[in-house]
């Protein structure tokens, strides 16, 4: 039977500093997980940038082989959230939903502060992005959206109110590499307040890249501010993403799908016509 946040128990043969560290560095690819922008290697293995369908897939084959263990460990049918209501509700009890990762945070916290931070960056890339390369399909795309997508912004919402704060960490000041993916829940939920504090953040890092007049880095976080305008945009427009109607059942008004067609759909693969609506 699947047990709810709170009292759920991580498989601590799996969830331990050792998985964390594996993250970091297959995720990093052997670079310092406090580097600056990334370099052709990791653009490639990121954003697929200039990879081929080959290189694509077998990336997403090694975080399901690496990490599939550890997703499927707390997963639905093991992690038991409550119905999802609104993302007010979801924020609101935050804490709660983050239970289990947010205490990794926390005593990884009491032995070092930067350990933490680099806790709670794994837990960030395992719900967020590993789930993303593992499950393509739209019904898996449904479990990230509803199951693995509601931890990530939870977790993260919870780990901001601590003190220290771990997304605030010096490691962390001016390092785009790393606050990408730290910011990263903010952008893939469908709510808009969202999408204002990342607008924040991203200001904040640009700022930092600024007094360290690091010019490469100022370029990467124009990037960043282009990615969040993209998805700022449907937002906007429809109130949610409609490339996600597919994967969540949901069906698509005429405007979003006459958007559909040219839009961008951020990797997710369209398959269902309009008249199977």
């Amino acid at each position: 039977m699947a047990t709810p946040p709170q009292t759920f128990q991580l498989d601590r043969t799996i969830f331990n500093q050792d998985l964390y560290s594996k993250i970091r560095d297959f995720w990093y690819n052997g670079s310092p997980v406090d580097s600056t922008t990334p370099n052709v290697s990791l653009s490639k293995r990121w954003w697929g940038l200039g990879a081929t369908e080959e290189e694509k897939t077998t990336f997403d084959g090694e975080c399901k082989k690496r990490f599939g263990q550890a997703l499927e460990s707390i997963g639905p049918s093991n992690l038991s959230l409550p119905p999802f209501k609104d993302h007010e509700g979801d924020l609101a009890n935050a804490e709660t939903l983050a239970a289990p990762f947010l205490t990794e945070v926390t005593d990884a916290q009491r032995e070092d502060a930067k350990l933490g931070a680099e806790t709670l960056l794994s837990l960030i890339l395992l719900l967020d992005q590993v789930t993303r390369n593992t499950h393509r399909s739209q019904k898996g795309l449904r479990l990230v959206y509803c199951h693995y997508d509601r931890l990530s912004l939870a977790l993260l919402r919870s780990s901001m109110m601590l003190q220290p704060n771990p997304v605030q960490h010096p490691s962390w000041r001016g390092k785009s590499a790393a606050q990408t993916w730290l910011l990263m829940p903010f952008i893939h939920t469908e709510y808009a307040p969202a999408l204002v504090v990342q607008a924040q953040w991203l200001k904040a890092l640009r700022d930092e890249c600024e007094e360290l007049d690091n010019r490469a880095d100022i370029a990467y976080v124009g990037k960043l501010e282009e990615a969040h305008a993209a998805h700022l945009r449907p937002m906007e427009r429809f109130g949610r993403y409609p490339h996600r109607n597919e994967a969540l059942g949901r069906a698509s008004t005429p405007d979003e799908e006459e958007y559909l067609k040219t839009a961008n759909t951020f990797g997710v693969k369209q398959t269902r016509s309009k008249d199977k609506l």
